[in-house]
């Protein structure tokens, strides 16, 4: 039988970039990561289906994303932080670069993409990251490795997902479900 109890536990600062502080503070409340990712994905994969398409290519101003591209932004850096979590995982010690998520966002193809899309990918991306961490140890979960020249375990970057997302859909909520009059 598998030790459930190994997802049990906040982050480790200690370990982590100096970003991932905010984002672990969104997640408050919570101890099991499991848990977080399955309630995290039940709460967005409600709320994206919410969405009126009539705001999907909403920009609240000329330099800011369209609704899609954000969340388009957060399902690729989920990606992005489920290939950090797999190599620090298999105590792979090769630093590993960061991204530009600006230049993504430039290349990702959003116009072309439906809010029904950019859900049902989430859903798919969320249950692959679920799938990964189920099938790591304690000892995996807590590995440190290197990205973007900063330390970081699997654990942390499972946190970090849960909290970027949750960050990113109050800025939908907070900017992009409002009349532009409102906005200001």
């Amino acid at each position: 039988m598998q030790d459930q109890n190994r997802f049990l536990g906040r982050p480790n600062p200690e370990f982590s970039p100096a970003y991932a502080k905010y984002y672990f503070e969104r997640t408050i409340g919570q101890e099991d990561l499991l848990l977080a990712l399955e309630k995290d994905l039940d709460e967005t994969t409600r709320f994206i289906s919410s969405l009126p398409e009539s705001k999907a290519d909403f920009q609240y101003a000329d330099d800011k994303w369209t609704l899609k591209g954000v969340i388009l932004h957060f399902i690729e850096t989920e990606r992005i932080f489920q290939y950090r979590a797999l190599r620090f995982s298999r105590k792979d010690k090769t630093p590993l670069d960061g991204f530009d998520e600006g230049w993504y966002s430039q290349h990702n193809n959003t116009e072309q993409r439906t809010l029904e899309d950019l859900h049902s990918e989430f859903i798919e991306v969320r249950k692959a990251s679920i799938s990964l961490f189920k099938g790591m140890t304690s000892s995996m979960l807590d590995s440190i490795g290197t990205a973007n020249n900063s330390p970081n375990t699997p654990r942390n970057l499972g946190w970090i997902m849960v909290g970027h997302v949750i960050h990113h859909c109050n800025i939908i909520k907070e900017r992009y479900l409002v009349d532009v009059d409102e906005a200001f």
